[in-house]
């Protein structure tokens, strides 16, 4: 258990983090440079050049990942009401599933008292699209990857959660005396915090995304430091389809929440040549579903159907991950 953050500390660390964004911003413009050209910061001129590196890669990225949970823990605090509200249609599932901040498997306890007002289709859309999307995930992927990213996701989690609802539904009505289950809630770890505080929940969620923001950390200075030529040459990432298909199949057991698969993707996508299909493939193939939440679901939907959903799942996330590859 990691020690409880007061109130106090909580909002001196969140209105440092707004203070240094702010400051930061306005350095940037005025010396006119980017992320990509530091030869105008004064930072760089002056700190050994790995030195930087960290400072950029540790230090900033960890200040973006903070404001982005921030934007999103008030974003969910405003829009918290709707808590008590049952969605009736696959959109409006859709929508309520894009607020609630919660993981594959702690969005299931919802459907027992869900069954008895609306239609699996709607179950099913809001099961698929609450772990995907959620305020902070939004704003994280948006101050991370970029706006390309980030409305690529929305989209794309989008068509994931319909027509995954409209095929399980399509598919239960073939199944010999199918009948809704009575669903027991599973742990977890993604598990939303029940801290009422807005400032102590951003850092109890930053927190939780540390060890993300490490591993980003170390593979972007690595592709630095290395010769990046070199290196994607024996990576070869951009042969498709077996790179999709390696990361869909890959991104199930390696179950990821709060938005970490942005900071996996960060520095792939930055220095290699990783399609954005095969980068959106992860993301949601890693956020959809956990083995977990795949585990409880057979008590509640049934092994057969169970199993009809993760493979739904898997052929719509490929032919999502194609799509984009074709447009992007």
């Amino acid at each position: 258990m990691s020690k409880p953050i007061s109130p106090r500390t909580s909002r001196i660390i969140v209105f440092s983090v707004i203070a240094i964004t702010v400051i930061h911003s306005v350095y940037m413009n005025i010396m006119g440079f980017s992320s990509l050209s530091h030869d105008a910061c004064v930072v760089y001129k002056s700190i050994p050049k790995w030195l930087f590196y960290v400072y950029e890669n540790v230090f900033e990225l960890a200040i973006v990942v903070t404001l982005g949970v921030f934007a999103g823990v008030m974003s969910d605090v405003y829009f918290s009401r709707i808590e008590r509200f049952y969605p009736k249609t696959q959109l409006l599932a859709f929508l309520y599933g894009s607020i609630l901040p919660v993981c594959s498997c702690s969005v299931l306890p919802m459907i027992e008292s869900m069954k008895k007002h609306t239609k699996l289709r709607v179950i099913i859309t809001l099961v698929v699209a609450a772990p995907l999307l959620n305020p902070y995930i939004i704003f994280v992927s948006f101050s991370v990857l970029g706006v390309q990213y980030a409305l690529l996701r929305i989209l794309s989690t989008f068509v994931l959660a319909i027509l995954s609802g409209l095929i399980v539904e399509k598919a239960s009505r073939y199944v010999p005396s199918f009948r809704l289950g009575v669903y027991l809630a599973c742990k977890s770890d993604c598990a939303p915090e029940t801290e009422s505080d807005p400032f102590v929940k951003t850092i109890q969620l930053t927190r939780k995304l540390v060890p993300y923001v490490a591993i980003a950390a170390l593979i972007s200075i690595g592709f630095q430091f290395a010769n990046p030529r070199t290196f994607l040459e024996s990576l070869n990432f951009a042969r498709e389809p077996y790179t999709m298909l390696f990361m869909t199949i890959v991104g199930i057991p390696l179950y990821v929440c709060s938005g970490a698969d942005v900071l996996f993707l960060r520095p792939l996508l930055a220095y290699t040549d990783l399609t954005m299909g095969s980068a959106m493939a992860f993301s949601l193939s890693a956020s959809a579903v956990c083995l977990a939440s795949i585990v409880m679901l057979t008590k509640f939907l049934g092994k057969l159907l169970t199993a009809i959903l993760v493979a739904t799942l898997f052929f719509l996330i490929m032919g999502i991950g194609i799509c984009i590859n074709l447009v992007v």
